[in-house]
C-alpha cells in the first residue's frame, strides 16, 4: 500500500529491510545472550557439583590371626574420613584421614565385650594402585594404631567403569597396649584381666567420594 501510494504521488518508496533485519538481528543477539547465560550457569552447576576432595569409607574385615587376650578373632567395621589434605612424596601421594570402628570380640573366660578403634593418621598411594593406611589413637583401653594395606581399584572403579566409588582390598591389622576384662565391672570370675593385644585379617573398604 506505501508503494502504490508513493507511485501516485511521484515518489521513490525503499521498504524499511534495514530495520526489519535490525530487529532479527537484536533478537539473534538477545537469544545467543540468553543460551550463553544458561550454559554459563549449567558450567557453575557442574562445577559444584564436583567432587570436594573427601570421601568416605566403609571398611569390613574378617580376622584369622589374633592375639592371647581374644577367645575369638574381633570381626567387625571402620569408617574412615579421608580428606584432601596432604602432599606429594616423590612418586608417592601422603593425604590425611580418620578413623573409627567396632569390633566384637569375646575373652577367655567366655565375657563378651566390643572394641572401639579410633585414631588419625592418613594413607599413601602409589599409583593409585598400591596403598599404606596408618593411623594412631585409641584401640581398647590404650593406645594403639591400626594398618591397612593392599590394592586400590580406583583405575578400574573410576577410569574404565566411570563409578562415583572405588573399592580397596588387603589386610587390616589392629595392635592395643591395653585390653581389659570386666569393662563397667568385674568379669564373670570376678576378676580383671589386662594386658596388651592384637588382631588382624582380610579387609574390603568401599570409598565413596563427597
Amino acid at each position: 500500500a506505501k508503494r502504490k501510494m508513493a507511485a501516485e504521488l511521484g515518489l521513490e518508496y525503499e521498504e524499511d529491510n534495514a530495520g526489519e533485519s535490525k530487529s532479527v538481528v537484536d533478537n539473534q543477539s538477545a537469544s545467543e545472550s540468553v543460551n550463553a547465560a544458561d550454559e554459563s550457569v549449567e558450567a557453575e552447576d557442574v562445577i559444584a557439583k564436583e567432587s570436594t576432595g573427601y570421601n568416605l569409607g566403609f571398611t569390613g574385615s574378617a580376622g584369622f590371626v589374633k592375639g592371647a587376650f581374644f577367645d575369638n578373632v574381633p570381626t567387625g567395621g571402620s569408617l574412615v574420613l579421608t580428606t584432601p589434605m596432604g602432599f606429594d612424596l616423590g612418586s608417592l601421594r601422603f593425604v590425611v584421614s580418620a578413623t573409627l570402628g567396632a569390633y566384637p570380640a569375646s575373652h577367655s573366660t567366655g565375657e563378651e565385650f566390643t572394641t572401639i578403634a579410633a585414631g588419625v593418621g592418613g594413607n599413601l598411594t602409589l599409583g593409585k594402585v598400591v596403598f599404606a593406611e596408618g593411623h594412631f589413637g585409641k584401640v581398647g583401653d590404650g593406645t594403639g594404631m591400626r594398618g591397612f594395606a593392599g590394592v586400590s581399584l580406583e583405575r578400574l572403579m573410576k577410569g574404565a567403569a566411570d563409578l562415583p566409588f572405588n573399592v580397596l582390598i588387603g589386610g587390616e591389622g589392629f595392635f592395643s597396649t591395653l585390653m581389659k576384662t570386666g569393662v563397667g565391672g568385674l568379669s564373670d570370675d570376678g576378676t580383671i584381666e589386662e594386658s596388651p593385644s592384637y588382631w588382624g585379617g582380610l579387609a574390603i573398604r568401599l570409598d565413596l567420594d563427597l
